[in-house]
């Protein structure tokens, strides 16, 4: 580990935070959030500006069918090795914050700048990626760009996914000048690269709490996504007695406070509700129908596999009781993944040269490396979340943990590109 540490520079704390502001600025809004939704207007734009950085810094770049957005750095003493790639996303849940996803991004971009403005000349390649549609804010399904990266989703399995305006993932990608009969293009397969490397916000406490600075990702827990329409009868609320209603909208209380009362119960598994719809949305009208978006996450698949099942079975009971007719379409079903132990043994040895306290600890948020690590061996470094505050602009992560982040990364890069991955 001692070649590390010769190898590496240090990377540029004000360089860091500018390309951070740089994104923070594309679809920033009046209250503080940003906006910058899957394929949206500022999305496009964050993108535009990656290209531009990436061509400044000398990387070869190049947008997928999906847009995946690639830059290759071509100085390397064997070209032809599979690269070292880096990176993250740079979409945004309405609202976000301004280091989800985008943080990863520019740490990756100081990765190449370091070793450019140094002089350095690896072994192997260093490749920068922003993957497209990592948050499901839009689809819901989320690291859809990794996903066809991977080969872990097939296209017809996601181009009919519809947003809330009703727009297909074929017709966005029309509409901003993608190619959606070409996403099998976008494929890479196993050996394309050496290993894949994320920095990532923790998007939790757990850093916080525990006083690390860092943490080393072993796991990544994957979700069960549901979207569950109940359907009952629109009535008026004055003239229709209790006995005789079929409300939809009580039913959806039910089964909102079942997904927590399971996800309570069993060790390691979260429940969520995200989003309710309710029609007509009138306050003299019984509700006739009500839409509901369910995530049930762990880290061990038998575990939610069974609370999923238990799930079923009470919506189909509370449906039944309540005369309501009802639809319960899979939006994902994740199995969760396991990173690579190599590469978060360099991690923390890297950790350690920089005198850091690094944790090992379970990522109970999705990330890109989880689709990668199909493909190659991954790791993932998380940088503490204050007070586990994201997707939202209340989101804050100190520079000073950012900029070691970045460090972190950089060293292992370094010794990735140079040994690999059995050398780690």
């Amino acid at each position: 580990m001692s070649a590390v540490r010769e190898l590496a520079p240090s990377v540029d704390r004000q360089r860091i935070l500018s390309e951070l502001r740089t994104f923070a600025r594309i679809g920033y809004s009046p209250d503080g959030g940003i906006n910058r939704l899957a394929f949206s207007r500022a999305d496009r734009q964050a993108r535009q500006v990656l290209l531009h950085r990436m061509r400044s810094l000398g990387l070869e770049p190049r947008v997928d069918a999906f847009g995946n957005v690639f830059g290759r750095l071509p100085v390397a003493r064997e070209p032809d090795l599979p690269p070292v790639l880096v990176g993250s996303h740079l979409d945004a849940v309405p609202g976000g914050g301004r280091f989800d996803g985008a943080a990863g991004v520019v740490a990756a971009l100081e990765v190449v700048a370091a070793i450019r403005q140094h002089g350095l000349v690896p072994r192997r390649p260093v490749e920068v990626v922003s993957f497209a549609c990592e948050e499901s804010s839009r689809f819901g399904r989320g690291t859809l760009g990794s996903a066809l990266v991977a080969g872990t989703v097939e296209p017809e399995e996601i181009l009919e996914l519809r947003d809330a305006r009703g727009l297909t993932v074929r017709r966005v990608l029309e509409l901003v000048g993608l190619e959606p009969d070409r996403l099998a293009l976008a494929r890479r397969r196993p050996g394309d690269y050496s290993a894949y490397l994320e920095l990532h916000i923790e998007q939790g406490r757990v850093l916080e709490e525990t006083g690390a600075r860092l943490g080393i990702v072993e796991a990544i827990a994957a979700p069960t996504r549901f979207r569950l329409e109940l359907v009952g009868r629109a009535d008026h609320s004055g003239a229709t007695p209790m006995p005789f209603r079929r409300d939809a909208l009580a039913g959806a209380a039910e089964v909102i406070l079942a997904v927590e009362r399971l996800a309570r119960e069993a060790p390691g598994v979260v429940g969520t509700v995200g989003t309710i719809r309710v029609e007509p949305g009138a306050i003299n009208v019984v509700p006739g129908r009500a839409e509901l978006a369910i995530d049930v996450r762990s880290r061990d698949g038998t575990t939610k596999a069974t609370v999923v099942a238990a799930l079923r079975d009470e919506i189909d009971g509370i449906a039944r009781r309540r005369g309501l007719g009802y639809a319960l379409q899979t939006l994902t079903d994740e199995e969760p993944v396991v990173l690579h132990p190599a590469l978060a043994a360099l991690l923390e040895r890297c950790a350690q040269e920089r005198g850091a306290p690094a944790l090992r600890m379970v990522s109970g948020a999705g990330h890109d490396a989880m689709q990668m690590a199909r493909i190659c061996p991954a790791g993932m470094l998380l940088v503490p979340s204050r007070e586990g505050v994201s997707h939202s602009r209340q989101e804050w992560t100190p520079p000073d943990d950012i900029v070691l982040g970045t460090q972190i990364l950089l060293d292992a890069v370094l010794h990735l590109a140079e040994h690999g991955v059995s050398a780690s």
